[in-house]
Formats: structure tokens, sequence, C-alpha cells
């Protein structure tokens, strides 16, 4: 049986004495962390929900981002990759589950994630739009999201997609490609360090974690620095 690897000791600067091991992968979408208002965060559970149309068959799960769709009727729709590359994909929020009559259960359900079918009518989506919140999400790539990348604005990856068991997203950050793009949905705002050696922790390796806040979002567009 292998053993467990050492784990490493940062030495200098603000993180000596901690004991720090590599980043493991294991995305999440967006999680959340707060708000840059006063608190509470007012945007939470507040909002009527939108609507996702009943013959959508893209699943759309916890965490993951959602915009309008691209025939004006109104519908949220799963960020898909390359969204963030086009003008005319403006985020709508987070995806924080969903209420709709099941045709198998023949029943009103509600679900962390839409898987895609089983509706009778359109569904109910409980998202998060508040312009001011903050959310925390793993960076995707080769190597960590680093101090310099604060202040950029990022897309997502949507893939790899989400888990039909757990219902939560599978989207990660594309960090490698951060930039001051005006079309990119989120904005990197810092970085997560905190509890020391915790999993997203280690900035000296990829699949960190970061705390980001929308950009190109339908309540406010901004740039990147």
């Amino acid at each position: 049986m292998a053993s467990n690897p050492k784990p490493r000791v940062a030495i200098g600067g603000p993180k000596q004495g901690r004991i720090d091991m590599a980043n493991v992968l294991g995305a999440f979408g967006l999680k959340r962390w707060g708000t840059a208002s006063s608190a509470p965060n007012f945007g939470f559970d507040s909002n009527p929900p939108f609507r996702i149309a009943s013959g959508y068959g893209t699943a759309i799960y916890y965490g993951d981002l959602v915009r309008m769709n691209n025939s004006a009727t109104g519908f949220v729709e799963q960020w898909a990759n390359g969204d963030g590359s086009t003008a005319t994909k403006i985020l709508v929020g987070v995806f924080l589950g969903c209420r709709y009559n099941s045709l198998s259960q023949k029943k009103s359900v509600w679900n962390n994630y839409w898987p895609g079918s089983d509706a009778n009518g359109d569904v109910e989506a409980f998202v998060c739009a508040d312009p001011n919140s903050l959310w925390v999400a793993q960076a995707g790539g080769t190597s960590a999201a680093t101090q310099t990348t604060i202040g950029q604005t990022v897309d997502v990856k949507a893939s790899p997609t989400g888990s039909t068991t757990t219902g939560i997203s599978g989207m990660l950050l594309d960090t490698a490609n951060a930039g001051t793009s005006n079309v990119f949905p989120l904005k990197i705002v810092n970085l997560v360090t905190t509890p020391p050696g915790a999993n997203g922790t280690d900035l000296t390796t990829a699949n960190n974690y970061v705390i980001v806040a929308f950009n190109n979002q339908q309540y406010k567009a901004l740039l990147g620095v």
C-alpha cells in the first residue's frame, strides 16, 4: 500500500509555520460566501422564482450559473461553455434549486437540481440574482489562481457536469483565461486562505478556492482591472 504524501511546510511570509497539502480537484460550482452589501443579504430567498421551460432538456445543478435563453422568452438556461465570450449571453445568477409538478410522481416536488425532464408545465427556478452577492468557486487549470488574478474577470467551465446523485454543480472557474473582458460573467475579488491546511487554501498548487462577484450580470456590467 502506498504511503500518504508528506505534508509540505511553507517557509517565509504570512504562511510560515503552516502545513499545507496540495489542493484536490472537486468542483462544486458556486457556493454561498456572503455579500458585499450590508447584512442581511437581501437577495437570497427573496426574489420571485424564475422559470425553466418544461421542454428544456439540459440538467441544471445546484451552484450552476444560469442565463436567459437565446429566444428572448424569459426562461433561464444553464450557462454553457463559451457563453462568456459572447456579449449577448448575460448572467442572471446562481441556481439554487427548483419546484415542478412531476409527471412520474404525480405531485409537486422540490429538487436541488433540474434533471432535464419530468415536469408537467414550466419549472420554478430559484436563482440568487443579488448583484452584491459573493461566492466561492474552485479554480480550474494547471496552476493556482494567485494574488495577481484579483480584480480580473473570469468565465466558467461548464464541464465536468454536475452529479445526479447529489445534484451539486461541477462548474469550475476558467482562471487560465482570466483577464479584463467586460463580457465575462464573474470577477475575482479575493482568495481563500483559511482554515490553514484545508483543501483549496494552498496558493502554490492548482485548483485553489477563490471568491468571486457577479460582473456581466443583468443588474450590472463591469470590467476587470
